[in-house]
């Protein structure tokens, strides 16, 4: 009875409080506030160059013959590697001097080299490990597709000549896509020739053909060097075409679709010589033996100097020790389609397409079995500082197996073709994989190639940190901690995501992301003093899910404080299901379908939301909150800049059935709230910093530092 009674107090209450806020005129409101300072990366000190006993120097200008030695410089890293080997000392550096060094085959670190060894550059020079080579000379004018284009003759005698990236000026050159703009539809995915996975056929039918609109097919000439670009769910299909009928639209492709294929899906084709036509794309035409380039501003036959892919990895490491690197510059690797594991290709055997089937599925989410261009595994003390990773075509650097004590500190990554870092570890409990951490780093432009890729992936690890980064412009989720679906026992705890500044993240590409994201139980782990903002899904039919904190399928035992997450496209939080999480003194602002949601019923308290300001623009505050006990919250600050304290949520699935507080109340939300303007300094400009007389303070929130919504972490 107790209950009963208290729920209609709160019924009352909330009633007098509905009806007081409609009947009282809204007045500005003023307050004071204290400035706040930006936050900005400090620069990594190099340091002054001291010479050791056992250091060793290397030039590219020099020979390996030398000694090594400041004034005989060895010339190879091969070489510098080999000479630490024989060394007695317990640590030494490896010194470079300032240029480029050509890697074309990876350079293998083992147990048997030498630990203790910092490979780093010599203060104050540019060195870089280069995966390309030289295009430059033998260039002639010519026309192609009614424009102007350079072309040069480039033997292509088998697969291992053939590349998929050029690079001029520190850019990547686009491949010629076809449309120039916007996207095609597809007409048919026929389907009824896909193979249903047993457990979700309709996320997961797996297929190589789909029917397209025959109005939007070319005759392609090189047509098995086309690609077609499916973008859907949270997933970019690369497909290689095996054959187009341009009378039917029949499409038939050499790698299966990891995804179920729909009507209306989007798709681009890529490297397509019809459609070469815009500065600075690129066409290599292995039938003739040609590679075509549109030139830009300023280039001509003579000056013209481009760089070819030539490897796709630089560096493995594998049961090293005490191996690290600062100061390097890690540039131009190339990439090429692969086989997966995501599925029995066996499956596909009564398909009439198996015989023309050259690459299997891979994993549809997050890049994950993407490659990378710098590899450790069973390694420890591998730390990278201060190192720049750019045009890197796979995944930047991979912590793989039973890796531990290994740290990224203050690198920069630009140009990324899967995910900036990858850390990763064996389904054992304990972890293998431990003590990874990656900070002070700023990840722009991942993903350009595998377009699901992660800013930084953390799959089976423990005890790990992934803070105070910079991280931006990418089609996908900017950080993804877990790999367990739902309640069972995983690796995946004591993770710490804190201070970092996310945004500008999906861009409208794909579906289904968050700035940060997460998957299963996760006790011990915290996300923590994030700034999140412009997170936008695709923007088409069955586009959805373009969220600031997503805590997805058994999310459970994460505490999520002292965050702000503004301007996504979805809600700013949400929680797919999970149980026992804490979400207390956040900022959830200007979500384009609300503030907050938790979008599946269970049985169990989903988490506590406690303290935290809740603000939106004529949107609901909650959504889909079907049930009572659905959640705890308590001593929250709600406000509609639409409709002032009047604020409304979602009762149903649908999110235009909005209801009112006391309809709220009397299932059991709102409690101790505070409906009132929580006086930002300049909410529309996206300036959060509250005032000193804000009632978000009598709803037990406890400002943090942080700067406003244009703050920058780095110079």
């Amino acid at each position: 009875m107790d209950a009963f009674f208290a729920k209609i107090v709160s019924f009352i209450t909330a009633i007098f409080t509905m009806f007081s806020l409609i009947f009282t005129p809204a007045k500005p409101v003023e307050g004071e506030f204290d400035e706040v300072t930006p936050v900005t990366k400090q620069a990594f000190d190099e340091g002054e160059f001291t010479m050791g006993e056992y250091d060793i120097v290397v030039s590219p200008d020099d020979n390996d013959a030398n000694d090594g030695s400041l004034e005989n410089p060895l010339k190879t890293v091969e070489a510098a590697k080999e000479k630490a080997k024989a060394s007695s000392a317990d640590s030494l550096t490896v010194w470079f001097r300032e240029g480029t060094y050509n890697i074309y085959s990876a350079l293998e670190f083992t147990a048997e080299d030498k630990s203790g060894v910092l490979y780093r550059s010599y203060p104050g020079e540019e060195v870089i490990f280069s995966g390309a080579k030289e295009i430059s000379g033998n260039w002639s004018e010519t026309t192609i597709n009614g424009v102007k284009a350079f072309v040069t003759d480039m033997p292509v005698e088998s697969d291992a000549d053939y590349f998929y990236s050029l690079f001029k000026d520190g850019k990547r050159l686009s491949r010629s896509n076809y449309p120039k703009d916007g996207v095609f539809k597809i007409a048919d995915p026929i389907t009824d020739e896909g193979v249903p996975s047993d457990w979700s056929p309709d996320f997961f039918t797996h297929t190589v053909a789909f029917i397209a609109h025959t109005k939007d097919l070319l005759n392609f000439s090189n047509v098995n060097d086309v690609d077609v670009r499916v973008m859907h769910f949270w997933c970019d299909e690369l497909l290689p075409i095996h054959s187009v009928n341009t009378s039917t639209g029949r499409i038939e492709v050499s790698k299966v679709s990891s995804m179920t294929l729909r009507v209306d899906d989007n798709y681009i084709f890529e490297n397509v010589k019809e459609a070469l036509s815009l500065p600075g794309e690129w066409y290599l035409d292995r039938s003739e033996e040609k590679l075509y380039y549109i030139p830009q501003d300023g280039d001509t036959v003579d000056n013209t100097v481009l760089y070819a892919g030539g490897c796709e990895q630089l560096i493995t490491l594998d049961g090293v020790e005490g191996i690290s690197f600062q100061g390097i510059n890690f540039e131009k690797t190339d990439w090429s389609h692969i086989d997966g594991t995501f599925f029995d290709e066996s499956m596909l055997e009564s398909s009439p397409m198996y015989g023309n089937i050259k690459y299997g599925g891979v994993h549809p989410q997050a890049a994950f079995e993407i490659p990378s261009a710098i590899y450790i595994t069973a390694s420890s003390g591998v730390d990278f500082t201060d190192c720049r990773f750019e045009n890197i075509s796979y995944t930047a650097v991979k912590f793989d197996k039973a890796s531990t004590d290994c740290n990224v500190t203050s690198c920069y990554f630009n140009e990324i073709g899967a995910n900036a870092v990858f850390i990763h570890g064996d389904f054992v409990v304990p972890a293998s994989t431990q003590r990874i951490n990656v900070t002070d780093c700023h990840i722009s432009s991942y993903g350009r190639i595998f377009n699901n890729a992660i800013g930084v992936l953390l799959t089976h690890a423990t005890d790990c940190e992934i803070s105070n980064n910079e991280i931006h412009d990418g089609w996908y989720t900017g950080v993804s901690v877990g790999w367990n679906w739902g309640y069972s026992d995983n690796p995946t705890n004591g993770i710490k995501i804190c201070n970092n500044l996310i945004y500008n993240i999906g861009n409208g590409w794909l579906s289904d992301m968050g700035g940060i994201y997460t998957l299963g139980i996760q006790p011990d782990s915290v996300i923590s003093g994030n700034v999140i903002y412009n997170v936008g899904c695709d923007e088409g039919a069955y586009g959805y899910g373009g969220w600031g904190i997503y805590l997805d399928e058994g999310s459970s035992g994460i505490l999520v404080e002292n965050n702000l997450a503004y301007d996504c496209s979805s809600q700013t939080f949400h929680q797919h299901y999970g149980k026992d999480n804490v979400v207390r003194n956040n900022i959830f602002a200007f979500g384009g379908e609300g503030a907050f949601i938790i979008s599946r019923h269970e049985e169990h308290n989903s988490l506590t939301l406690t303290n935290n300001i809740l603000v939106t623009d004529n949107q609901p505050i909650y959504a889909r909150t079907i049930e009572s006990n659905w959640f705890v919250d308590d001593s929250n600050l709600y406000w509609d800049y639409s409709n002032g304290g009047n604020v409304t949520s979602g009762y149903s699935m649908k999110l235009t059935d909005k209801k009112s507080i006391p309809v709220m109340a009397a299932r059991g939300y709102y409690n101790n709230a505070v409906f009132a303007d929580p006086i930002f300094k300049d909410a529309q400009n996206r300036d959060f910093t509250l005032a000193k007389n804000s009632p978000a303070l009598d709803a037990g929130f406890t400002p943090w530092e942080y700067s406003a919504g244009t703050k920058t972490l780095f110079d």
